[in-house]
């Protein structure tokens, strides 16, 4: 078992806390896992969308960051997922019951926050990949949204 519970690692919470589990990570690297069932979000007709996953892949993203804090002795920041590349997907829908592992990987990282993920999600019979950039900012507070 890990150290931290997904809930302490990423800012989300109710429904939209989407992973089920963080399984493994490293320096640059986490693999989580989401366990789709009828009462996930997002769940239609006995399926969640395929695009869907990249909120899995931005909130395995989060949850690196969120240990990264955690081993610094940082409070958990928001982030912001700025947009996706190269996405891939062998199926359109994923069906209740399936376990889905999410794999991010650090590619490169600014000093500014900004950073590229290489993202994959696996099952038997699914596969899913892109590229996600996202933004990390010191102070979101800072940031002007108008």
């Amino acid at each position: 078992m890990l150290e931290y519970r997904v809930d302490e690692l990423i800012p989300h919470s109710g429904k939209m806390l989407l992973l089920d589990e963080v399984l493994a990570y490293g320096d640059d690297w986490l693999q989580a896992q989401v366990n789709i069932t009828e009462h996930s979000q997002f769940v239609e007709a006995g399926a969640v969308p395929a695009l869907v996953v990249i909120e899995y892949m931005a909130q395995s993203v989060a949850a690196l960051a969120g240990i990264r804090a955690k081993h610094n002795g940082s409070e958990v920041k928001i982030g912001l997922l700025l947009g996706t590349r190269k996405f891939d997907s062998d199926v359109e829908t994923i069906a209740v019951g399936v376990a889905l592992q999410i794999h991010v990987v650090e590619l490169f990282v600014e000093e500014n926050g900004l950073a590229v993920f290489k993202c994959t999600a696996t099952a038997p019979g699914v596969l899913v990949t892109c590229n996600l950039n996202v933004y990390h900012p010191d102070d979101i507070g800072e940031l002007n949204f108008e």
